[in-house]
């Protein structure tokens, strides 16, 4: 394996796999770095020097985001009680995602693999759903999932892919034309974070309780959506749960920015104006015209950018609570989906210690030196 071929720096490499995807010798594999996070690497033993990496790379090529006449903004959550609660915020995609499986179609989300490694998959059934359902805030592995999405919309599946920005476009740009049969789901993403730093907390906290892990839910609303916490079942029988003020996982990604991917520190995909057809968030400071409904079960934020988004949303719409809202109200307490969030002065010395030092002591170390200053 050589230098990554498409020659782009590593701090502006968002780890896509469109290249990866897009090869056709398969000389570009994607690999971690000592940080965690994935890069692509190839074979120049085998490359053929077709430059079709070049043209589907997100970062090199300017993007051109779909413009709509007017942007259409929700609040919304499912009609499901079981879907709401079990959902991060209000279970839209749950829905959205349901209404394509009823149609014959396929779902492409992240889940948890084996060792709690997340990757992107591809379901065709209900059953599977709650794989891909709730944050994980770790980038996942893409794979060749690109490459199967392909197959199932030449052969008029549905497809309903949900990812973050950079992942729909690196879809986007891999699939090199629009198909009509094709959903692009993303999100307001703060930023993935390392799967290395996320392996060292679920082991720090496997060794304080002695035990496997056998779930772990992010976003947790046991004490109601504005006050979500972090939950974590052993299979001792024992579980853990902090809340996001509290969770060493979520100081470290919320208040001191240490493990993002050096990518979304400057990310190129903040914006309104999106390649999705559908964003999805939380709905923060979500103000209701009947004041009396109940927000803390999860409320969801749909931003629409196509009409074949509001085609879909249509189709659920007895399924669903739905109130159409401003997108300045929206963003107001979204700034994430317009801003970068700046790397912590302690990132660096995050990954030089973590090798040797219990993560949650260094997290806590971490926050009495910001503390001191």
């Amino acid at each position: 394996m050589g230098l990554n071929m498409i020659n782009i720096q590593s701090e502006i490499c968002n780890g896509c796999a469109a290249c990866s995807n897009i090869c056709p010798v398969d000389a570009i594999k994607m690999d971690y770095d000592q940080e965690g996070f994935l890069y692509p690497f190839f074979d120049s033993t085998i490359c053929i020097k077709c430059e079709q990496c070049l043209k589907v790379c997100p970062v090199i090529n300017e993007q051109k985001e779909q413009k709509t006449s007017r942007l259409r903004t929700f609040a919304a959550w499912s009609n499901n009680n079981e879907i709401r609660l079990l959902s991060t915020s209000g279970g839209i995609f749950s829905e959205l995602a349901l209404k394509v499986l009823q149609k014959g179609g396929c779902v492409s989300g992240a889940k948890y693999t084996k060792g709690f490694v997340v990757k992107h998959d591809l379901i065709n059934i209900e059953s599977e759903l709650h794989q891909l359902m709730q944050s994980k805030y770790v980038q996942s592995e893409i794979g060749y999932i690109y490459r199967l999405i392909k197959k199932k919309l030449e052969e008029d599946r549905w497809v309903l892919f949900v990812g973050t920005p950079c992942q729909v476009v690196g879809l986007s740009n891999y699939l090199t034309k629009k198909y009509d049969n094709l959903i692009l789901v993303d999100f307001i993403c703060r930023g993935v974070n390392s799967g290395k730093a996320f392996k060292c907390y679920l082991e720090s906290l496997m060794n304080e309780y002695d035990s496997e892990i056998k779930r772990v839910w992010f976003k947790n609303k046991k004490n109601g959506w504005n006050k979500f916490g972090t939950k974590i079942d052993f299979l001792n029988g024992e579980y853990y749960f902090a809340d996001r003020y509290k969770d060493p996982f979520m100081v470290g990604y919320l208040k001191h920015n240490l493990y993002m991917r050096p990518s979304c520190h400057q990310c190129k995909f903040k914006s309104v104006e999106r390649n999705s057809d559908i964003t999805l968030a939380d709905y923060w400071g979500v103000k209701l015209r009947d004041e009396s409904l109940d927000i803390e079960k999860g409320t969801s934020l749909i931003i629409a950018h196509s009409e074949k988004a509001l085609k879909i949303i249509d189709e659920i719409k007895s399924n669903i609570y739905l109130e159409e809202s401003s997108l300045e109200e929206a963003i107001t307490n979204n700034l994430c989906a317009i801003e970068s969030t700046k790397a912590g002065q302690y990132r660096n010395y995050f990954f030089e210690k973590v090798k040797e030092t219990d993560f949650l002591d260094l997290i806590n170390k971490i926050t009495d030196m910001e503390a001191k200053q």
